[in-house]
């Protein structure tokens, strides 16, 4: 569902002059089956080995906890949502983009 909520709100999400991809602790053929399955138009990364988990501070176990990880362009982190509503988190992470009032893409701007 997460995922879905995700590539639902593309569109306002790629306003903004971000990146954003999703990431698991499975295996990359699990994920990339995943991802195609859902026809994810974002990257769905692997974390097999958990350390990007760990060291984040979100790894349980072999998995992770559910969270969206907001960094800004300096490398820091700016927003931990730990709160992820998995039907609606595309339009909650819009809504939190513009709370940390993040630049959006100029309208003549060719990037997607």
């Amino acid at each position: 569902m997460q995922c879905k909520s995700l590539r639902e709100s593309g569109n306002d999400l790629k306003k903004f002059n971000v990146a954003y991809f999703g990431a698991s602790c499975d295996p990359l053929a699990k994920n990339k089956q995943f991802a195609d399955k859902l026809e994810l138009d974002y990257p769905l990364l692997s974390d097999t080995d958990t350390k990007v988990a760990a060291a984040y501070g979100i790894q349980r176990g072999t998995r992770s906890k559910r969270v969206t990880i907001f960094v800004d362009v300096d490398g820091k982190i700016a927003h931990v949502e730990s709160k992820v509503n998995l039907r609606a988190h595309g339009k909650q992470i819009v809504e939190q983009l513009e709370k940390l009032n993040v630049a959006k893409k100029s309208a003549d701007s060719n990037e997607k």
